[in-house]
């Protein structure tokens, strides 16, 4: 099918529905008082970063297109191989586990560690869920260098309203380039393993630029290309 074919073939109305009520609804999620803080000092002290708010947003509309849109969902959250998916988290886990991360709260470096990662898988399956989910299937028979772009600009310019400024990127042209090639790796991950979980690990291990992420990718990478590799003849 050609390219000309497979664009006019995608409802681009109910595309841009989807977006622009991401779009507001993260707006005014944004505005809100952080609910995760206000859950989590009922039980700790210490200070988590975390603004959950614009996640649930992109969850939640992405659940409501998947059932009332008529997208066929193919992007799950396990995928094809169903649990063999749990090798990607298991892979953050014990990078940063075993790597830890320092605190200003004089927690153990490792269990913080563990902590953010299971913040940050938390909050990026919310996020994948609309853009390397919902969208990448709501694209249709789109390529995957077509899709993987389409889904980085709505994904940089949604992060306008997540984001104060761009000044630890660089600015927002950075950003946007780092979105870009980000978009590539985590639509490959979905064309590859069918699976939203798969794709929020890949997403997470950015939480610090350090040996603990160089080792995810080298890991994450021989995963994706050894998928469907069958080591044991039947």
């Amino acid at each position: 099918m050609n390219l000309t074919k497979q664009v006019k073939e995608i409802n681009w109305g109910r595309i841009f529905l989807f977006y622009g009520i991401v779009l507001g609804g993260t707006f005014l999620a944004r505005k809100l008082p952080n609910l995760l803080n206000l859950l989590l000092e009922k039980i700790t002290d210490i200070p988590f970063s975390f603004n959950f708010n614009h996640g649930l947003v992109t969850f939640i509309v992405a659940v409501l297109f998947y059932q009332f849109s008529g997208v066929k969902q193919s992007i799950t959250l396990l995928g094809e191989k169903g649990m063999k998916s749990l090798l990607f988290p298991i892979v953050l886990f014990v990078c940063y586990g075993v790597y830890g991360m320092g605190n200003d709260y004089e927690v153990n470096r490792h269990l913080w560690a563990l902590l953010f990662c299971c913040f940050a898988l938390v909050y990026n399956i919310m996020e994948e869920y609309a853009w390397r989910g919902y969208l990448i299937d709501g694209l249709g028979k789109l390529n995957f260098v077509f899709k993987s772009i389409i889904s980085a600009i709505f994904w940089s310019i949604w992060h306008l309203l997540v984001f104060n400024n761009f000044d630890q990127y660089g600015g927002f042209w950075i950003f946007f380039a780092f979105c870009i090639v980000f978009s590539f790796l985590l639509t490959f991950a979905v064309f590859r393993t069918k699976s939203i979980l798969v794709a929020a690990a890949i997403h997470a291990f950015i939480i610090q630029i350090n040996l603990a992420a160089l080792i995810c990718v080298i890991l994450f990478t021989l995963l994706l290309l050894t998928w469907n590799k069958q080591w044991i003849r039947k």
